[in-house]
């Protein structure tokens, strides 16, 4: 017992109980990770078709279709780095970096345009979902001790 009469012991048994479940534990983990990955995908395709236009491009060096990029919106696997879960969002469209990032577009006539800001898509989209990943991480995180 402590000093000011607080009893430490329910606090080591659960210790102990939360240490005995790293199996449990990392498979609500996961599944927390692949369901927020799943809803931040929709979020940022949600962003991506408010914010940036369905163009299609036809050069020598690359067809792209109209709406190649917000198609191309897709939620990566569960993946350890650092020794932290993680779970990404990206785009697999060959010319998607340039619509986040700025860039200038260059004509067939080999001139510059005027440069175009980048749409920060899933920067954009990430912030405005932070708040309610965290939320679903409590809400996991007291499930998992409402079962001990």
């Amino acid at each position: 017992m402590a000093r000011d009469g607080f009893d430490c012991s329910e606090l080591m048994e659960f210790a102990e109980q939360l240490g005995a479940q790293p199996k449990e534990l990392e498979k609500v983990q996961k599944k927390l990770l692949r369901d927020e990955g799943s809803k931040l995908r929709r979020k940022t395709a949600q962003q991506a078709r408010a914010t940036v236009n369905r163009t299609a491009v036809h050069r020598k060096e690359y067809d792209r279709a109209a709406g190649q990029y917000h198609k191309s919106i897709k939620r990566g696997k569960v993946y350890t780095k650092d020794g932290q879960m993680r779970i990404r969002v990206y785009s697999n469209d060959p010319i998607g970096h340039l619509v986040e990032q700025e860039w200038t577009p260059k004509a067939r006539d080999g001139s510059r345009g005027k440069k175009q800001l980048g749409r920060e898509v899933f920067d954009k989209a990430a912030q405005g979902f932070d708040e309610q990943f965290q939320q679903a991480a409590e809400d996991a995180l007291d499930e998992v001790i409402n079962k001990l």
